[in-house]
């Protein structure tokens, strides 16, 4: 399959070599991290996927703290605080307007829509707790996540160079007195 976002296809070229391709054929979220990027090419109106993107970025955080490449304890845990998750992504860039829709289904349904053929959630939710399914964690032992974070964490870098390229196209034209050279920006 093919990688579509060139940041994505550096960062697992980065970090698994000669192997990049076979992980990301092998691993529905990486496949849909890449299939939800398209903002880096769109104008303003553009939607970002934040709230989707941030769910799983959010869990990824916490569980690379605890269970990195600690497959058997992960399988034993029950996930994490709703709570803790909403305000950890709120607190992100372009997140404090976010709803819990995310955590809740939205990702999961944008998730089967895409994967058709899965028999588990990306997310699993449990009376207020939410861990991401370990089946798209790993690629045979490799734990992805810290990937997965990476390629979020780029997505954002991206986003935050953009609107910072148009605030100071803004603040210049704001400037300028010349109202023709105003009209020609």
């Amino acid at each position: 399959m093919k990688i579509t976002e060139d940041f994505i296809k550096e960062i697992l070229k980065h970090d698994y070599s000669d192997d990049f391709q076979r992980i990301y054929d092998n691993n529905l979220l990486l496949q849909y991290l890449d299939k939800k990027m398209k903002a880096v090419h769109g104008n303003s109106k553009t939607r970002r996927s934040l709230a989707n993107i941030y769910a799983i970025y959010s869990i990824l955080h916490f569980y690379i703290d605890d269970y990195f490449n600690k497959p058997q304890e992960y399988r034993q845990f029950g996930g994490y605080d709703y709570m803790c998750l909403f305000n950890f992504y709120r607190g992100l860039y372009g997140g404090i307007k976010l709803q819990n829709h995310a955590l809740n289904s939205r990702v999961n349904g944008e998730f089967r829509n895409k994967f058709p053929t899965i028999s588990n959630d990306l997310i699993i939710a449990d009376n207020g707790k939410y861990l991401l399914h370990i089946d798209y964690l790993y690629v045979g032992k490799k734990d992805i996540s810290k990937t997965a974070c990476k390629i979020i964490e780029k997505y954002i870098d991206l986003l935050v160079a953009k609107d910072y390229s148009l605030i100071n196209i803004l603040q210049y034209m704001q400037n300028i007195t010349n109202y023709s050279e105003k009209s020609s920006r």
